[in-house]
């Protein structure tokens, strides 16, 4: 019986040897350009990803920018406390 199951297991085996080399080529065509969309799509979302995180950080920073300017001075610690060096 287990000669029955390899037998039929090595006649579902894809065998290069019997197929055209042009076959062989386009398959192999077909598959890289499978796999170079699959990277283009996860470059494009880490690109995506980048710029918005950079926006995010610019008006992060442009809010503490704006709050730094609306603080008054004198009501810090500068006017209330007195270092000598």
């Amino acid at each position: 019986m287990p000669d029955a199951i390899q037998g039929s297991y090595a006649a579902f085996q894809p065998s290069f040897a019997s197929a055209q080399p042009d076959q062989v080529a386009q398959k192999a065509k077909a598959i890289n350009a499978g796999q170079s969309e699959v990277v283009a799509q996860t470059v494009q979302r880490q690109a995506d990803f980048s710029s918005s995180r950079a926006e995010f950080l610019s008006r992060q920073a442009e809010q503490l920018e704006n709050r730094a300017e609306t603080r008054n001075p004198e009501n810090g610690l500068g006017s209330q406390v007195d270092i000598l060096v």
